[in-house]
């Protein structure tokens, strides 16, 4: 299963993943202290949430800086060629703004990520080939 941030744009679609994103996303966040409101449409989910985290992380990093925003995409596991491959290939699109939609993509991704190594099917594959 290929679980790169340019691969799970169809997952951004279902409301359950997005739900598990955006609790990731308030883990990540979880010292800033930010509420989000949860989306209630699969189709604008991605979107809403994205719309939610936009104002506060420009804030954020408007009051703490570069090495706030390093940090963060540190913490996050976001690389710095991750980023700049997105800013080649969405070069009018605000810097905040893709860093914000590449966020909510991490979290998303991990979500998924953390789901298929709990999967039963996947150990089950395992005990199968090893026998």
């Amino acid at each position: 299963m290929n679980f790169e941030l340019q691969n799970i744009e169809d997952y951004t679609k279902d409301l359950s993943w997005m739900l598990k994103a955006l609790a990731q996303l308030e883990k990540e966040f979880s010292t800033e202290d930010w509420l989000f409101i949860k989306p209630v449409h699969p189709a604008t989910a991605f979107t809403e949430i994205c719309e939610q985290l936009y104002p506060k992380l420009a804030n954020a990093i408007s009051e703490k800086g570069d090495h706030y925003t390093k940090h963060l995409l540190y913490t996050i596991d976001i690389s710095e060629s991750q980023v700049a491959k997105a800013a080649a290939l969405a070069v009018d699109l605000d810097f905040t703004l893709l860093l914000t939609k590449l966020i909510v993509r991490r979290c998303l991704q991990k979500v998924l990520i953390r789901n298929y190594y709990k999967s039963p099917e996947k150990f089950a594959l395992g005990n199968s080939l090893e026998e």
